[in-house]
């Protein structure tokens, strides 16, 4: 009885907590958007769609498409250069992790970088002596665009391409198929949903961020752009904003929409395995020129994050100080900027850790079919497709003026309920494949519900649990599109600081900003990476202990 009631608080906790912070602020967004004093309120609603607007939307659309349709084709070129050749295991996770390094920093900083490389007084543009293109505009922000997208998208499609059974390629080249029909039928058949899936991020990805257009832009409308001129312009418009920030959910509704449809196209394998390929010169050198060209160039913009805030004054004084850094630690705005940041983050990876690890228990263990299964599952879909720019809209609009306006706390919310999702589908498949009688045998035991989720649970899911907690902190850190609305002069953050230095044109405060991100991260991630591996050596142990002394026991017992 006590477990039932344990578990149903538990439950009416999760909902309450969503049902306060992502469906009331939904709600009063659309009653934002809605006219309340006038006559013909279509025709008032009608203004939002303007010039202006159609324009912002047309170049997100457009910038989207080209730019995810560019990842896509490039992280599927990569995955199968990764899975399909013989170009040596160390070479892939080498390049691989330089691949990633884009995901440890906000997009705002990716323009920067991205200036100071490309830019008329770049890095590289000194170097060969000219610009290679104009970095404001159209190439500036597909490059941007691509970085972006291109990490995620390389992860998607590289983990679905280990599960493809190689037996099935080779079986159609011995049957006489040519390469390309067998490229088709044994490797992109079977990968449709999960492309359609990568495709669908990616776009979603770049139409709702913020950092690249407002660093790129220029004079280029975009509806991300366009929501913050309706929020935080000079004379701010709270219903435009509101309407602006509902037609950004349009993209968000096609895409649950088609992948729930693609949900029903996935392939299963029995028993996949793994045969080693024979070895192509041409192929295996052609593949690994396309990592190194694209590792290089991740390098190559990149590498001004490394060289700016250690030299005097870009492009004028060369020399090597480190007095910016001196500054940096003396100002004590900056520094506050780096502690709220951490703190955000801690916060948020604890909290939000706990909320999905709760709700995944509470979903995932047990026999029963409930409505709350599905409505945690609905939420977690909600989550997942509505940008930050409109849940940072909505807390904006209904906690203006309240006990959580101007504070930490509704920053570390709004990250929590953002990136939900992810962390909760993590725990839910960590917690289904697990015994589902360890329950049973623990009550008969004795052991209360919160014991046996403490006692049994926990330790058989340590690894999830760590995976949660780097990516809620790690999301916490380079989210800017959720916080932007939010953050006062006490909450500011590094992300949304970045913006603000961008006014003021102090790049170099921005680079140390942005270094200090990147090392808190790697640092946080490979400290995770290195306790996720002690816990699989202890468990490896306990599991060689068990075995030594059953035969011990077997041996006793002859």
């Amino acid at each position: 009885m006590k477990a039932m009631n344990a578990k149903r608080l538990t439950q009416w906790l999760v909902l309450l907590f969503f049902l306060s912070f992502l469906a009331l602020p939904l709600v009063k967004v659309l009653i934002t958007a809605w006219p309340q004093q006038s006559d013909n309120p279509l025709a008032e609603m009608s203004r939002v769609f303007n010039q202006k607007w159609q324009e912002s939307f047309k170049n997100s659309v457009m910038y989207a498409l080209i730019a995810t349709s560019c990842s896509t084709l490039l992280g599927f070129l990569l995955a199968y250069g990764a899975n399909f050749t013989q170009i040596g295991r160390r070479f892939i996770r080498f390049n691989t992790r330089i691949l990633l390094l884009p995901m440890l920093l906000p997009t705002i900083t990716y323009g920067f970088v991205l200036i100071y490389a490309f830019g008329k007084q770049g890095l590289w543009s000194k170097i060969i002596g000219q610009q290679w293109f104009n970095i404001y505009g159209t190439i500036g922000i597909l490059l941007g665009f691509i970085i972006y997208t291109l990490p995620p998208i390389f992860m998607l499609i590289n983990n679905s391409m280990k599960y493809i059974d190689t037996r099935l390629f080779i079986v159609s080249r011995l049957m006489g198929d040519k390469w390309y029909t067998s490229l088709h039928k044994t490797i992109i058949s079977p990968l449709y949903r999960v492309l359609a899936v990568a495709f669908l991020q990616g776009f979603f990805m770049t139409f709702t961020d913020f950092g690249i257009p407002s660093a790129l832009g220029g004079q280029t409308p975009f509806i991300t752009t366009l929501l913050y001129e309706g929020f935080m312009g000079t004379i701010p418009d709270f219903q435009l904003g509101a309407m602006v920030a509902l037609t950004m959910l349009l993209p968000s509704i096609i895409s649950v929409v088609v992948l729930n449809y693609l949900q029903k196209k996935m392939v299963r394998y029995e028993k996949p395995q793994r045969l080693v390929l024979k070895k192509n010169a041409f192929r295996d050198g052609a593949f690994r020129t396309l990592f190194l060209i694209t590792s290089t160039f991740m390098l190559l913009v990149f590498l001004v994050l490394f060289v700016i805030p250690f030299i005097g004054s870009w492009p004028n004084d060369l020399h090597f100080t480190l007095v910016h850094f001196q500054t940096f630690m003396q100002d004590q705005f900056l520094m506050k900027t780096l502690k709220n940041a951490l703190m955000m983050a801690f916060l948020t990876a604890i909290f939000g850790t706990v909320l999905a690890y709760f709700a995944a228990i509470v979903t995932s263990r047990g026999k029963e079919q409930s409505w709350f299964k599905g409505a945690i599952d609905s939420i977690s879909t909600i989550t997942n497709s509505i940008p930050g720019m409109v849940l940072g809209v909505s807390y904006l609009l209904i906690f203006s003026g309240g006990i959580l306006h101007n504070t930490l706390a509704i920053l570390v919310i709004v990250t929590i309920v953002h990136y939900f999702s992810t962390p909760y589908q993590m725990a839910k498949e960590a917690l289904q494949k697990m015994n589902i009688n360890w329950e049973n045998s623990a009550h008969l035991m004795g052991d209360s519900w919160l014991k046996t989720i403490w006692r049994i649970l926990i330790p058989n899911s340590k690894e999830t649990i760590l995976e949660m907690i780097g990516y809620y902190f790690s999301n916490a850190m380079v989210t800017i599109s959720a916080v932007i609305f939010l953050s006062s002069a006490n909450t500011m953050v590094i992300t949304t600081k970045l913006k603000e230095l961008q006014h003021f044109g102090k790049f170099n405060e921005i680079f140390i900003l942005s270094l200090f991100l990147l090392t808190i991260n790697l640092i946080v991630q490979n400290g995770i990476q290195w306790i996720r591996r002690s816990v699989l050596n202890e468990n490896e142990k306990k599991s060689f202990t068990r075995i030594g002394y059953m035969f011990r026991s077997f041996r006793s017992v002859r």
